[in-house]
């Protein structure tokens, strides 16, 4: 299986899951009047040996691909590595993993048991980093465990290989200027933008402005029940000065773009007579109880 082909059928697998993403292509190409080009795409793991970002980096290197940076995100436990390829119609690769080891021996064994029902060699395959889960479907009780340690375990241990977004490029657009018109647009057309540490994450001066949709509901089927929960997302990129890199605090917030803490509107929060919802007091902070009132 040759790269391009990887990369299409990466696009198919993300868009039969999250539908929305095909309508915000088609809204940002209309708008464009000619077809997007891609910055980058994201894919998540865990650090264990047998599926760690060096694993799924396997095909990208083999096909051409250079390892360019490390990243590090101590506040959420990961570590990622980003790769380019001289081919400038190749998009951009950003792998990111879990460190294991900090979290609970709890979250430890519930990863290491899923790992370890991937069959032999199915790590060596060319589309490995697009499998899905490799592994028997988690129950709704596991991933609720999970997330109350790691929003991104939990999603990973549910959609395992597949990508976790890809990512407009806004520099290659015409039509718009800037993420403010683009956040703009799409919030005309119905689709919240991630506003953790602002709408647009970075600047001009560090090379890169980032912002993203949150990811919206999609229905799983765990293995005990089915659940809506945040899918994949969709994110929008403009670099500067020939920049091709990445910044670590601002792909820091862009991480919680499935993070449904921040899905739910401030209003829902709160009973119809305007009284707090206790059970759901933790997901809300003092300024946004305060602004309420």
């Amino acid at each position: 299986m040759k790269i391009k082909k990887l990369f299409d059928d990466m696009w198919t697998s993300y868009a039969k899951l999250n539908p929305q993403v095909v309508k915000v292509r088609d809204l940002m190409e209309n708008h464009e009047g000619s077809p997007v080009k891609n910055d980058h795409i994201a894919i998540r793991t865990f650090n264990h040996p047998r599926v760690n970002r060096h694993i799924l980096a396997k095909s990208f290197l083999d096909s051409g691909y250079k390892k360019v940076e490390d990243l590090v995100f101590d506040k959420k436990k990961l570590d990622a590595t980003y790769y380019l390829h001289d081919d400038e119609d190749l998009t951009r690769v950003f792998i990111s993993e879990l460190r294991l080891e900090d979290f609970s021996e709890g979250l430890q064994k519930v990863v290491n048991d899923l790992v370890d029902q991937i069959p032999d060699n199915a790590n060596e395959q060319f589309d490995f980093c697009n499998s899905g889960t490799p592994w028997n479907m988690i129950t709704k009780e596991t991933y609720d465990i999970l997330k109350e340690e790691s929003e991104y375990a939990a999603w990973v241990a549910t959609f395992g290989f597949i990508v976790n977004h890809f990512t407009i490029s806004v520099t290659e657009c015409d039509s718009f200027d800037n993420l403010e018109q683009v956040n703009s647009y799409l919030k005309k057309n119905g689709y919240r933008i991630n506003d953790s540490g602002g709408e647009i994450k970075g600047s001009a001066d560090q090379g890169l402005e980032q912002s993203s949709i949150m990811a919206e509901d999609v229905n799983i089927d765990f293995s005990t029940s089915t659940s809506k929960i945040p899918g994949c997302y969709y994110e929008f990129a403009l670099r500067h000065n020939e920049f091709d890199g990445f910044i670590a605090s601002s792909a820091d917030k862009i991480f919680e773009s499935t993070d449904n803490k921040l899905n739910t509107p401030i209003e829902e929060h709160f009973h119809p007579d305007g009284s707090l919802n206790i059970l759901d007091h933790s997901k809300i902070t003092k300024e946004d109880y305060d602004n309420h009132w």
